[in-house]
């Protein structure tokens, strides 16, 4: 490996951290990554490092490359679909983070990073544009397997990928429209008028004036499921499907139902298994905070570790420690369920009454972590089901359910979903696909319990986050084996371990977080 001032590779890319609104504005794809790269690795040390990166992160304060003093050079091959080989003969594998990173884990070490991206200025028009730098990733995060050595690194293609424009959004016909509040009178009209169609197309579902929803814009409405919609509800429908067929040049493995193995039973529910226990957490609400990925994510981890220890009263864990202290998401603005599991994989999880939830929350602890009793924990094996992004299928997901416990899927709601009240959920034209794109655009995380059939129909049974009084007592039932909406997309799973550092990366981050205080305040 050849050492290198990484300054003088900074000064081209000293723009990248420039952003606009909400989360990272960066779109690549699984074909746009594969090929040689060549990292360039920081200095190690025995503690983790934020590598520039704010708490939570944040669009407009992306670190630039100099936060590296110097570096080391790895050439690493990315293989379809999910290999990985470096010059010195090392093998391993790779994933996509859905469109806005990637992760590699190669010899004893895994790499992560998000794709890079830049803003320009039209020079007419003055309109400035985004454009995804997927052959470049910003300064991200690499560590060895014990979780003993920690550093930062970055990295970029050796055949150059040429600067993409990310897609732009239909524009809103009237912003009136979407800031307009919404009355009883107003949504027991609509509802009337989307169950009236929703029995002439014999979609098996109704909806329902939701309280909740009464005073609130459509903007807000649409936070909770992390969407800033900008199309009327059959251009966002049509969308989907053109989404959907778009991809088939890059197409990932198919999602054809396979007969179901004899070991998984008929139906299943982690919310009464086992002669009749529920190992759930009762249904939360997340606000107008963006934080289905975080509240999600916990929740599964909270569930996972109950059904381990078969313990059903054991404390779940916090949701605002990783909401607002970890750097690979953006807080009440967005994020992912493998970055959350993973990030607490790496610095380690705390009981909720350390960090209760609060959507106006901060990374500031609420417990003594010197007085904790009890072991320590941290999530281990975080996953997409199917090994990588883009290769789960129907029966992996019922079989990783069944056999360790409820996961966090994600999928795009249509407008009318947020009107659900009961039945089978199963969107406007769907329809059976032989062949999926290699990327689904998905926003809202929820947490998968069960599945089972209803007349014929088979479902999976999923908890959302917008309170008990949403839906059926704050579940949902969405049609099982069609990818409907993307819900078969994107599954993420994890485990819970005890930590053999016995806590010493949470105390280590908070001691930093803490020492970084100061040395702003002065």
């Amino acid at each position: 490996m050849a050492r290198f001032n990484v300054a003088i590779l900074a000064t081209s890319l000293a723009a990248l951290a420039q952003r606009a609104t909400s989360d990272l504005p960066v779109h690549c794809l699984r074909h746009q990554v594969e090929g040689e790269w060549n990292f360039v690795l920081g200095d190690s040390s025995k503690t983790r490092s934020s590598c520039g990166h704010a708490h939570p992160d944040t669009e407009d304060a992306q670190p630039g490359r100099e936060v590296m003093r110097s570096g080391t050079s790895k050439l690493v091959e990315l293989r379809s679909p999910n290999l990985v080989r470096t010059k010195e003969g090392q093998r391993g594998t790779w994933t996509m983070v859905y469109d806005e990173g990637f992760e590699v884990k190669v010899g004893d070490h895994t790499f992560f990073a998000f794709s890079n991206f830049t803003f320009q200025r039209d020079p007419l028009t003055h309109e400035k544009k985004n454009f995804s730098h997927c052959g470049d990733t910003m300064v991200g995060w690499f560590h060895n397997t014990d979780r003993t050595e920690f550093g930062c690194y970055f990295a970029s293609k050796v055949q150059p990928e040429a600067p993409v424009p990310l897609p732009a959004s239909k524009t809103v016909a009237s912003k009136t429209a979407q800031d307009r509040t919404m009355t009883h009178t107003a949504m027991t009209q609509k509802v009337a008028r989307l169950n009236a169609r929703l029995n002439m197309l014999q979609l098996g579902w109704k909806a329902g004036v939701v309280k909740k929803w009464i005073g609130k814009t459509v903007r807000e409405i649409n936070r909770y499921a992390g969407i800033r919609r900008t199309a009327p509800a059959r251009e966002l429908h049509r969308d989907m499907m053109l989404q959907a067929t778009a991809g088939r040049k890059h197409s990932r493995p198919s999602f054809l139902q396979r007969s179901r193995p004899a070991r998984l039973p008929a139906a299943w529910d982690w919310s009464n298994a086992s002669g009749g226990m529920d190992w759930l957490e009762p249904v939360m609400d997340q606000s107008d905070c963006g934080s289905c990925y975080a509240a999600s994510s916990m929740r599964m981890l909270s569930t996972r570790h109950k059904i381990k220890q078969n313990n059903a009263s054991v404390l779940p864990w916090s949701i605002n420690m990783p909401l607002f202290c970890g750097e690979y998401n953006q807080g009440c603005k967005g994020g992912y369920p493998f970055l959350m599991s993973k990030w607490s994989s790496e610095v380690g999880l705390v009981p909720a009454t350390c960090m209760r939830y609060n959507t106006a929350g901060t990374c500031k602890l609420e417990c003594d972590l010197d007085k904790l009793e009890g072991k320590r924990y941290r999530s281990d094996n975080y996953r997409y089901v199917g090994s990588f992004y883009g290769n789960a299928s129907t029966e992996a997901i019922m079989e990783e359910l069944y056999e360790n416990g409820p996961m966090v899927v994600s999928f795009e709601p249509a407008e009318d979903f947020m009107y659900y009240s009961d039945g089978v959920y199963k969107s406007e034209g769907l329809h059976n696909q032989t062949a999926k794109p290699e990327w689904e655009k998905v926003d809202h995380a929820v947490l998968l319990v069960g599945y089972g059939e209803d007349d014929g129909t088979p479902y999976w049974r999923i908890q959302n986050s917008w309170g008990p009084d949403w839906g059926e007592d704050g579940f949902f039932r969405m049609v099982r084996g069609r990818d409907e909406s993307g819900i078969e997309s994107i599954a993420v799973a994890a485990d819970v371990v005890e930590d053999p550092h016995n806590g010493r990366h949470v105390k280590d981050f908070f001691d930093g977080l803490e020492q970084k205080q100061k040395k702003k305040a002065a």
